[in-house]
Parts: structure tokens; sequence; C-alpha cells
């Protein structure tokens, strides 16, 4: 018999609802939740979104579907959020900025 499946991290219905009032064009978008390590009040959550806005092949040769390899892309937009363990949001990060998920 398999296993029934987890119900969804509620930060990322959180996530979903600050999202929304920053980007609304990423609020559908998947979110990414890592959850940090860090010093008391520091964040302790990152969300990450990103899409990619090409309307045609990708100039620096990303296949379709693949995630974007461009450190500073300007077809991407991508969002990170750090959200405390409340839910409260502490800083929003655009674009430029890459990180691992």
């Amino acid at each position: 018999m398999a296993r029934p499946k987890r119900p969804p991290h509620p930060m990322l219905q959180v996530a979903r609802e600050h999202l929304r009032r920053i980007d609304a064009t990423l609020s559908d978008a998947p979110l990414h939740l890592h959850q940090l390590d860090g010093p008391p009040g520091g964040p302790r959550y990152a969300v990450s979104v990103g899409v990619c806005r090409r309307s045609t092949a990708c100039p620096y040769g990303v296949a379709e579907g693949q995630p974007c390899t461009v450190l500073d892309c300007e077809l991407r937009d991508a969002v990170r959020l750090l959200l405390d363990r409340n839910g409260n949001l502490l800083e929003v990060l655009r674009n430029g900025v890459r990180w691992s998920s």
C-alpha cells in the first residue's frame, strides 16, 4: 500500500501571499522552499521562484525546460524571499542573484 502524500509545507502558502503583493506575474510559478540555519532573529526560510520570459531560442544556449545557468540573465524574472520563522518577510532579492536549488 502506498504512503499518503504529505501536505505542502504551510510556509509555501505564506510565501505565495507575499509574492502576490510583490510581483503578481510570478505568483503562479513553482516555488522552491529552503530551510536556513542562522542566528536567532535571522531568516529561517528562503523561497525562490524564477520564470524565463524568452519567446524564442535562448541566446545563451540553455535548453527549454532546463534551469538557467547564466549568472545575470536579463530574460529571467527571479525573486527570492527571506522569511522568519513566523512567515514575516525580511528581505526580497530580485534578478541578478543566483542561488542553487
